[in-house]
């Protein structure tokens, strides 16, 4: 039951990327969560509140037209109030009739508060990708020309 409770919060994280719903992906994150996408960004992780989490993937996620998680093969390893999540993801990003895709695996931890799991750390491990791998950096000039259009 418990690792129910953990995929469904892991689950919902990606459901609020692909919906837009950023009230969602702030509901699954502890109040400060480590990220780590140091595998695809060169950057080294960093401690984010939610907000912030959610102010750089709304600087970001609309900037395609859609994108589309696909989540697997979950493992989780429960010890007590903690739980390490490791599963698989393929995500589609789709702008104007071109996709880019990301395959990689995460290794997401989460604590319980109360009686909810939030997240508190968050590492993707880039696999490869295809499509368009310019379609990043045409949805950031996306994003910018709204920007520049108020």
């Amino acid at each position: 039951m418990e690792g129910n409770k953990i995929i469904n919060t892991v689950t919902n994280l990606f459901k609020g990327a692909d919906d837009r719903d950023w009230a969602l992906i702030e509901s699954t994150l502890a109040p400060v969560v480590m990220i780590d996408y140091s595998s695809m960004s060169g950057l080294g992780p960093i401690e984010l509140s939610p907000a912030q989490v959610v102010d750089n993937w709304a600087s970001f996620l609309p900037g395609f037209d859609k994108t589309n998680h696909q989540l697997s093969a979950f493992r989780v390893q429960l010890n007590g109030k903690a739980a390490d999540v490791f599963y698989s993801t393929v995500t589609d990003h789709f702008l104007d009739d071109q996709v880019w895709t990301v395959t990689a695996t995460y290794h997401t931890k989460l604590a319980k508060h109360d009686d909810t799991w939030l997240i508190t750390y968050h590492k993707i491990n880039f696999e490869s990708h295809s499509g368009n791998v310019n379609l990043p950096k045409q949805a950031h000039q996306v994003i910018a020309d709204r920007k520049a259009a108020l």
